[in-house]
């Protein structure tokens, strides 16, 4: 006997048990998107919920294109709806996503309690370091930030060295950015002599793309500005569903707001240990709802408790990569989020790109083009790639400055391999 989460007998339901048996009951009714997912697979009127397949971006993307604008994944008329935000677009065309106010006070309560976990309360000052477009992370922010009644400063407008110059003017206590960002802005304060902008700054909270868990990179950003920092994780499609743990590094998953699952590519559970995609469904996103979505997220599998003590599902390594991002390469499956944390350990490096090409024999090959101040790091780095991947990458030295800076959600992957040769 399962209950509906498909995870088997227990002697009393949970929380979680009660929210996802009241969101099943909610959405197969009234959503015809979600509907359509059972009825397609034949499942009756009631399936557990690991009885669905896992959902992508590509499927609500699909639907918005055969149903313009918003596609039907509407559980309620669209009069109730109170807030439209869209996806950045990085990996596929952009999706709008619609949310009630329940939907958006559950955004503003998620995002409360992560800023708790961060340790943020109402005396900190935090600089918001990007602009307040259509994407639901700068206005959740926001929200959170109201919540817990801390003061958040908006240096959306800016180029950089006026946003160091305002954050050392409101002598700012938290700067939330993308971790890529947070190094440009070192990188220019450098460059400025602005160094003490940061002198009043506690923490880097990272958002919007892997690398706040990555130690290479999370120890670059801790020494060069001098703080603690700090990652968390989250989608339009399925709310801020990883808590920073700055006492067990990682992230953990409050699983009384979702469901959380880490599977193969094969969609079955990941064996401990091993990396696997984070599978999430939010218990109280009911409008516009994400039943087993798919986050793309890379994380590692293990029953581990957290060592500060927090509940539910802990992930050590955070987010260690984006599965779409993996190339297979002669056999190996390479992550662009190894190769930077490979780069992150070599203290004179900067930017980087990454080009995957094949060779006149039909071989794929890497190369590796990184800004080096030492010359002989580029051998070391090399040698570190080969032991860490198991595969021989082409490092190419350049000098400081010539590669395009990273402001946004970075892009350092280029794929030129002769589409014979590239995995699905």
């Amino acid at each position: 006997m399962e209950d509906g989460s498909g995870v088997g007998v227990r002697s009393a339901p949970t929380q979680q048990d009660e929210r996802l048996a009241e969101l099943l009951e909610l959405v197969l009714d009234r959503n015809p998107f979600q509907r359509g997912r059972v009825d397609a697979l034949e499942l009756g009127d009631r399936p557990s919920l690991t009885e669905l397949r896992p959902l992508t971006k590509r499927d609500l993307v699909a639907d918005q294109e055969r149903h313009p604008p918003y596609g039907t994944n509407l559980t309620y008329p669209l009069d109730e709806y109170t807030q439209l935000f869209q996806t950045s677009g990085t990996t596929a065309h952009p999706l709008r996503v619609l949310e009630t106010a329940e939907d958006w006070a559950w955004w503003r309560e998620r995002f409360a309690h992560t800023m708790h976990a961060a340790g943020l309360t109402s005396a900190d000052r935090v600089a918001l370091a990007f602009s307040f477009g259509p994407h639901v992370q700068f206005w959740a922010a926001k929200e959170g930030l109201q919540e817990i009644g801390a003061l958040g400063v908006s240096l959306g407008g800016m180029g950089s060295v006026q946003r160091l110059q305002t954050i050392a003017e409101v002598e700012a206590t938290t700067l939330w950015c993308t971790p890529t960002y947070a190094l440009h802005l070192l990188e220019v304060a450098v460059e400025q002599r602005l160094e003490s902008a940061f002198r009043s700054l506690e923490r880097v909270l990272c958002t919007g793309e892997p690398g706040g868990s990555l130690p290479g990179l999370r120890s670059r950003i801790e020494e060069g500005l001098g703080v603690v920092c700090i990652d968390h994780a989250g989608l339009t499609e399925a709310g801020p569903f990883g808590d920073p743990c700055p006492e067990g590094h990682g992230l953990h998953v409050d699983e009384n707001e979702f469901v959380c699952e880490i599977l193969d590519e094969d969609m079955s559970p990941t064996a401990q240990g091993e990396r696997g995609e984070l599978v999430i469904t939010p218990l109280r996103l009911t409008g516009f709802p994400a039943l087993r979505y798919r986050t793309g997220d890379s994380v590692i599998a293990t029953d581990e408790r957290c060592p500060a003590g927090h509940e539910g599902r802990w992930l050590p390594g955070g987010i260690v990569g984006r599965t779409d991002d993996m190339v297979v390469v002669r056999g190996m499956n390479v992550y662009p989020s190894a190769i930077e944390e490979a780069v992150r350990q070599v203290s004179s490096s900067g930017e980087f790109r990454i080009t995957f090409y094949t060779e006149r024999s039909g071989m794929d090959e890497v190369k590796l083009e990184v800004e080096l101040t030492e010359g002989a790091d580029a051998r070391r780095l090399q040698e570190t790639m080969r032991q860490q991947l198991g595969l021989r990458v082409r490092v190419v030295p350049i000098a400081p400055g010539v590669l395009p800076r990273q402001t946004g959600k970075s892009r350092r992957v280029v794929d030129e391999r002769s589409p014979r040769w590239v995995a699905s």
